[in-house]
């Protein structure tokens, strides 16, 4: 694969705001749900160690992917160490450039099949996720970073978190047969290496806690999908909550209000699970709070990235949704 495929990196419309097409069409005032409230609300610490990476990680990638200059300033502007640094306010500095070069190459690799130069190239994008899985198997040889520089800096990342994730590889549960409900959406591996958390699986499987990082996952994508309605519109995108209750027969608004009533039951089933959370000894129940703050910090870091960084709303939109909770559409 070669990265003279950054000019064909279209991320334009990844991260500007909304860039469609305006049209004629009367704007309409939508209100949408507060996006603040719970355990969305309150103060995002950040990572000591954002200012320090950032820099670094974003110079390594710009060199290694030949990165040109109008690509340069997207991924500037975007800005994955501030989103790190909500997420992992207290990861120490290895875990942090980790997870910040993971993001940077999610970015970049995921933009040559959105927008990119692989957007219409099937049989070339087959082989290069093929080959990008395939980095996986430890058999892998070393990727020459000249010729494959995107593999190359997926690579490294794979080899860095593997290093790490011994550490926090989880006991062997149990019951055989885990509920399947149970295993929805579960990230705590994530959580637990970036957070320097330790909790056996077994504690990671009660309920609670699965309750909670159920209601952190879904209320990261759902304010996703109110942020982006307005973008998702512009371009005729469909796979939005919204636009799924709007061709169950619901209004606009109706739709968006449901979609607020789903982000309200999550909490409530947030605030249940903490309830029932039991007690396992005072270093535990350390940990315990520790991820389930982790598991906060994701979800909130998630909103308030989008906010920051006009990956659905221009500065004066994203304001106006912060202050009104209005969002105009057309």
């Amino acid at each position: 694969m070669s990265l003279s495929a950054p000019k064909g990196l279209n991320t334009a419309n990844s991260l500007k705001g909304n860039h469609g097409t305006e049209n004629s069409a009367k704007t309409r005032a939508l209100r949408i749900p507060n996006l603040f409230a719970g355990i969305l609300g309150g103060d995002a610490p950040r990572n000591p160690h954002e200012e320090s990476i950032a820099p670094m990680s974003e110079a390594w990638t710009k060199e290694l992917v030949k990165m040109d200059p109008k690509m340069s300033k997207i991924l500037t502007k975007a800005n994955f160490a501030y989103l790190i640094s909500l997420s992992a306010p207290d990861a120490d500095p290895e875990a942090f450039r980790m997870a910040v070069d993971w993001c940077i190459w999610a970015f970049v690799f995921d933009d040559q099949f959105d927008e990119g130069w692989m957007r219409d190239r099937t049989i070339e994008s087959a082989e290069e996720m093929i080959e990008t899985l395939a980095i996986m198997d430890d058999t892998y040889p070393v990727v020459d970073p000249k010729r494959y520089p995107l593999r190359y800096m997926f690579q490294t990342v794979w080899h860095r978190f593997q290093e790490v994730k011994i550490n926090c590889r989880p006991q062997p549960r149990p019951d055989p047969d885990p509920d399947p409900d149970l295993l929805r959406g579960r990230s705590g591996a994530d959580y637990r290496w970036s957070h320097g958390i330790s909790l056996t699986q077994d504690i990671l499987d009660h309920p609670s806690l699965v309750t909670c990082e159920r209601a952190a996952s879904d209320l990261t994508w759902l304010v996703n999908d109110v942020l982006s309605y307005k973008k998702d519109l512009a371009f005729g995108v469909e796979h939005n909550i919204i636009c799924l209750y709007k061709r169950q027969g619901f209004s606009e608004q109706e739709a968006m209000d449901k979609t607020g009533d789903l982000m309200a039951e999550c909490q409530r089933d947030w605030d249940d699970a903490i309830e029932k959370l039991p007690s396992w000894g005072d270093e535990v129940d350390k940990q315990v709070q520790r991820y389930l703050g982790a598991c906060r910090d994701v979800a909130r870091a998630n909103m308030l990235w989008s906010f920051k960084s006009g990956r659905y709303l221009n500065a004066d939109e994203a304001a106006l949704v912060r202050k009104t909770s209005i969002m105009n559409v057309q």
